[in-house]
């Protein structure tokens, strides 16, 4: 295999922690499981507590779903072959991007086939280089490269900073076409975007709102709409975005909006237009998974109380949760190499967890990262807390 001198030296050279997990046998990236995830799973030879998984409400192995999913297979085959544009339209495409319209009480909806993507094609489109977008710093990673491929030009406010914020747009007040873009809920902090003092600066200096709803959609707001719902500015958001890996347990995304809005995106957007459909086996899955969604309200008290008992099991341990809100539960660890070892050993002890470091957060800022779901049991959870104590003590997280 031939690769240039340069790119050679800069892959052999590089010393980000991540890689001297790989040098030392602490890397804890890419477990294979053996099975379905739901409360627990199998990797390799034995059971784990899934304490990382974005199955919030517990449907991936829901078998209304999966019947869903194999009906339209035997009707629709494999996949489309095509993009959305051409041939790769199903009723059921259509039959989705109306659900999410209607969920969301907006003119229309536009999916795509991965959450990333989704907020890649709607900033790119819609923002170019005459649009100011303020965006929080903490904003993932498929924000970032939205603005960036827009051409947009870009101011960053300290997370949450709401003096900040209005300090940029303020300062920026001579833009015509300005975006305000923050998540509903941080998926490395857990904690929600003040959506009330955002919406009431938007309108006073002219700018647009898109939320990333990813995780929220599904058990935050009466309804289960997200961080707007609950906050109470829905009518006012320009742009909400939903993934459907999460709550709904496929794969895919919306972007929920006005007609004309969702129109342009469609036609300006490369990665709807240039992208293969969603198969039409997942849109299936995905309307049926909507379905237990509206119906199964248990689903998401069973998520919240699971989300509380882990919480407040972590904080009685004595560990720093990062102040979260949500069931994205940090566990500040702050070294890098700490954090990789007590991955490593968790998973030994039949606990699966995902690490957060360097470069996802700041180095030497690193955490564990649980994503609490409906499908854990209590005795699952005692049986996490019990190994978390175990490992946080050697490692003097806690005492």
């Amino acid at each position: 295999m031939m690769i240039s001198a340069g790119l050679k030296e800069k892959i052999d050279n590089e010393t980000f922690p991540i890689m001297e997990g790989k040098r030392t046998g602490n890397y804890v990236f890419e477990p294979s499981f053996a099975s379905a995830q739901s409360g627990s799973a199998k990797l390799g030879d034995h059971q784990v507590v899934m304490l990382t998984s974005n199955n919030y409400l517990g449907l991936a192995t829901n078998e209304e779903i999966k019947q869903a999913l194999k009906q339209a297979t035997d009707l629709y085959g494999s996949g489309t072959c095509g993009a959305r544009l051409h041939n790769g339209t199903t009723i059921l495409h259509r039959q989705l991007e109306q659900r999410c319209a209607d969920y969301f009480g907006t003119e229309d909806a536009v999916i795509l086939s991965a959450g990333y993507l989704t907020n890649v094609a709607a900033i790119s489109a819609v923002a170019d280089r005459d649009t100011l977008v303020v965006t929080d710093q903490l904003n993932h990673m498929s924000i970032v490269d939205g603005i960036k491929l827009s051409g947009a030009q870009v101011r960053i406010f300290r997370h949450n900073d709401m003096q900040k914020l209005e300090y940029i747009l303020e300062k920026n007040a001579s833009f015509n076409k300005k975006i305000i873009i923050v998540e509903g809920v941080y998926s490395m902090d857990g904690d929600l975007a003040p959506l009330r003092t955002i919406n009431e600066l938007s309108k006073k200096y002219g700018a647009s709102i898109l939320v990333d709803e990813a995780h929220s959609f599904g058990f935050i707001g009466k309804k289960g709409r997200g961080v707007s719902e609950l906050l109470g500015v829905e009518q006012d958001v320009h742009m909400r975005m939903i993934t459907f890996s999460k709550s709904l347990a496929n794969v895919g995304g919306c972007i929920a909006t006005d007609r004309k809005t969702a129109t342009y995106i469609k036609h300006y957007a490369n990665q709807y237009i240039f992208n293969a459909s969603l198969p039409p086996a997942i849109v299936a899955g995905t309307l049926k998974a909507f379905d237990l969604l509206e119906t199964e309200q248990w689903r998401v008290e069973k998520l919240w109380r699971n989300t509380i008992r882990f919480r407040k099991g972590m904080i009685h341990l004595g560990f720093d949760t990062m102040n979260s809100s949500s069931p994205v539960v940090p566990i500040y660890v702050g070294s890098d190499e700490i954090n990789m070892k007590m991955t490593k050993e968790l998973l030994a002890e039949g606990v699966y967890i995902a690490t957060a470091m360097y470069p996802a957060v700041p180095m030497n800022e690193s955490r564990l990262r649980a994503t609490i779901t409906a499908a854990l049991t209590d005795d699952e959870i005692d049986f996490a807390l019990k190994k978390f104590e175990k490992v946080g003590k050697k490692y003097e997280l806690i005492h």
